[in-house]
């Protein structure tokens, strides 16, 4: 995984006139890539497709999401579907599942599988800006965005 990029606003370290636009540039182009399509791709079912049409509207409004994002958003659907399911399986048939023939018990496998999509739809979730510290980042940055440059500063820049 590459280094994350920090914004503009967060930046501590000085930075040339040229590098600050050049910054600012990129941050713009974020917005510039086609928007995200609302319909959901046709492999998405049950469970998928109800969390991409529940969240899908919310990040189109509120990120810079665009169509590039569309498989990752998808995969966070798929995973989201995939807990559902390990849930309802460990439910009926608890964490451990007795053998009827021998009487061995064994773990049930949907709890591993479970755990897994956790760890995807965790990483994905904070890749797509949906997790809370994501969105306290975005909102931190929005807010020092819109906060006055120091004048001091900017005469030194």
């Amino acid at each position: 995984m590459g280094q994350k990029i920090k914004q503009l606003s967060t930046l501590k370290k000085h930075l040339t006139n040229e590098e600050r636009d050049q910054r600012k540039d990129a941050e713009t182009a974020l917005f510039d890539y086609p928007s995200l399509d609302l319909t959901p791709p046709d492999w998405l079912h049950d469970r998928a497709l109800t969390e991409w049409q529940r969240v899908s509207p919310y990040l189109k409004a509120n990120t810079p999401i665009s169509e590039l994002d569309r498989a990752l958003l998808a995969s966070y659907c798929r995973a989201y579907a995939t807990i559902q399911t390990c849930e309802n399986d460990i439910r009926k048939n608890g964490l451990v599942q007795t053998n009827q023939e021998t009487g061995a018990r064994k773990p049930n496998p949907y709890v591993a599988l479970q755990s897994q999509a956790m760890k995807d739809l965790k990483s994905l979730a904070n890749d797509l800006g949906m997790s809370l510290s994501s969105r306290a980042r975005m909102e931190l940055n929005k807010q020092k965005d819109d906060t006055p440059e120091d004048s001091f500063e900017a005469m030194l820049s």
